[in-house]
């Protein structure tokens, strides 16, 4: 059976753990603990040596990277409403897979990092530079994924969920959710977007998946870091 080695405070992580639950595909869970320091551990060294999560162990073939476990578990189960046969649809997506990386991805996990993960750690005062430098990045993500992703389809460039809407969701609600920024009041679009894809997947499953991240948040509120504004 497949084993899917996941954080669910990690946002491909959660990715993954939604499709799995949303598509049924038999597997077990394997939290990696990454606060804990488990994926630098010798046992999770074997499944995957870049000390990242998500990975899978699917009956032998290990694999890391989330677009690509994404992609190989479609291909193999025949998932095609999420990954599309049609190469031009399948293009589409993959598009946006490319770019959240250096965008949407790069500007949420420059703010997680500063305004949770090393306050947290004990790592103060607070790196302004790197906040202002996410908050930019961010923006401007959030702006194309309104006026590009979102402009004439109510999912990312596609008028049905897939891959790239699952990846996409769960960077916004890292810095939604676990930082408390009010991306969905100032991007109207991608609210609507974000509680769409909730609803194709399943609020169970999605609030479920996000449960943890909602931790966090109540942690930064503890910690009384200042949240920047939208």
């Amino acid at each position: 059976m497949l084993k899917a080695y996941v954080d669910l405070i990690s946002q491909p992580s959660r990715a993954l753990y939604i499709f799995l639950k949303f598509t049924q595909i038999p597997h077990t869970i394997q939290h990696v603990a990454l606060r804990k320091g488990e994926h630098n551990k010798a046992e999770f060294l074997k499944i995957n040596p870049f000390h990242t999560v998500p990975a899978i162990d699917d009956g032998g073939f290990l694999l890391s990277e989330s677009v690509p476990i994404l992609q190989y578990l479609c291909n193999k189960h025949n998932i095609h409403s999420l990954y599309p046969k049609d190469l031009q649809q399948r293009a589409k997506i993959e598009a946006f897979t490319h770019w959240q990386h250096l965008n949407l991805r790069y500007g949420g996990s420059i703010l997680f990092v500063a305004l949770f993960s090393q306050p947290a750690s004990g790592k103060m005062p607070i790196d302004e530079k790197s906040v202002q430098l996410g908050v930019k990045v961010l923006k401007a993500s959030l702006e194309r994924i309104e006026q590009i992703y979102l402009k004439e389809t109510p999912f990312l460039s596609s008028d049905s969920l897939s891959i790239a809407d699952l990846l996409g969701v769960c960077e916004v609600l890292q810095v939604h959710v676990g930082l408390g920024m009010d991306v969905l009041t100032h991007y109207p679009k991608v609210a609507k977007w974000v509680e769409l894809v909730r609803e194709s997947v399943g609020a169970s499953i999605f609030d479920d998946a996000h449960s943890f991240i909602l931790k966090a948040g109540e942690k930064v509120r503890k910690m009384e870091v200042s949240v920047p504004k939208l």
